[in-house]
């Protein structure tokens, strides 16, 4: 029997522990990693508003390769699609009515424009009253991003 991830030897003992907790079968470093995994997964959950979750969790239905509260070595972003070098930033009514919070933001957005990423501010009074098409055209954004790249 080998480690589903790693295609290390597995005893039966370490196979049927895994799939009983893991539903597949992995080696007890890799049974590590994934709760490791798991466990990261689960505080980014936490750390993220309800919105930016529920924005999240759509992408991610509609095959969206996103990742949540991604750590970009200087600040957390919301949502950010690597492959396509989008980040997307779920903000609250102080984003707009709080000129610190207003500069501030556009200071991200610059920084991260000069590492080639290009950030969407989404508030959240659009996800809460229109999830789909916000999500909808998101990803619309992104395939017309990748044929144009594509063309170049």
């Amino acid at each position: 029997m080998k480690c589903d991830s790693c295609d290390n030897e597995i005893s039966k003992r370490e196979r049927d522990y895994s799939i009983k907790y893991f539903g597949k079968e992995l080696c007890r470093d890799c049974q590590e990693d994934y709760e490791n995994l798991k466990n990261k997964h689960e505080e980014r959950k936490e750390r993220s508003t309800p919105e930016a979750l529920k924005l999240y969790e759509t992408l991610i239905k509609m095959s969206v390769p996103a990742k949540l509260e991604k750590w970009d070595k200087h600040k957390h972003i919301d949502i950010a699609i690597p492959s396509a070098r989008v980040n997307i930033e779920v903000d609250g009514m102080q984003h707009s009515f709080d000129p610190k919070q207003a500069l501030a933001d556009l200071k991200r957005t610059f920084y991260s424009f000069k590492r080639g990423y290009v950030t969407l501010r989404i508030p959240n009074k659009l996800i809460t009253e229109n999830l789909y098409d916000t999500a909808k055209y998101i990803k619309k954004l992104l395939e017309e991003s990748e044929e144009q790249s594509e063309e170049e």
